[in-house]
């Protein structure tokens, strides 16, 4: 797993701030325009409003819990993950609004009223713990494609051992160096090969050694 770089600079940000209480919003408006953001106000007034024209990688929305009917934030590639960082404000501390705003993705709470000093406290948590979650959720993924494709890593080598005549130890190590000039995995490159090799197959009926080897 890659190591994610913690931002500090949110310069480039821009801010939706979902809530209707008034003096939340002023001084949130304030704080985040001194800290570079541009602050729009988003959703607050529609019920369940889902939100749109999002971007993950510049959007932070702070979401206040005590809407009756926030708007819906929507997932990213990872299921159960925002698409962009969530800041919970917190104003009555019920245990089913502090759930509410954690299943909408808040990775990061602010007290209301809101007060000028914690504002980028919050904002950096939030903003490198949602990316942090990405990057775990990504590295499991990617695992998990490995471990799907290792079938295709045992028959590939099977058939490199019918078709070349070597062991199986010779025929893993010229995968891997073939998967190495490909600049793919090994287990990318071994589905490549076999796909490959089951489409020559059925192209070319009279080749059972390979089809044998590769079924």
């Amino acid at each position: 797993m890659s190591v994610v770089r913690f931002v500090q600079n949110f310069s480039q940000c821009r801010a939706l701030i979902a809530s209707l209480d008034t003096r939340a919003v002023e001084a949130l408006s304030g704080t985040l325009g001194k800290l570079g953001l541009h602050v729009e106000i988003v959703g607050a007034e529609r019920a369940d409003a889902p939100l749109a024209g999002l971007d993950g990688s510049r959007d932070v929305l702070f979401l206040d819990g005590d809407l009756q009917a926030p708007p819906i934030v929507p997932t990213g590639p990872v299921a159960d993950l925002a698409i962009l960082p969530v800041i919970g404000l917190v104003g009555v501390e019920a245990p089913s609004r502090l759930r509410a705003l954690l299943q909408a993705g808040a990775t990061a709470f602010l007290p209301k009223p809101v007060y000028g000093g914690s504002v980028y406290s919050a904002l950096y948590l939030a903003v490198n713990e949602h990316l942090r979650k990405s990057a775990l959720a990504a590295a499991v993924e990617e695992l998990e494609l490995r471990r799907r494709q290792r079938r295709y890593v045992v028959k590939a080598i099977l058939s490199t051992v019918a078709e070349r005549g070597l062991d199986d130890d010779a025929a893993f190590q010229a995968l891997r160096r073939e998967a190495m000039r490909a600049r793919l995995s090994l287990e990318a490159h071994c589905e490549q090969l076999v796909r490959k090799r089951t489409d020559d197959d059925l192209d070319n009926p009279a080749a059972p050694l390979t089809r044998a080897a590769v079924d």
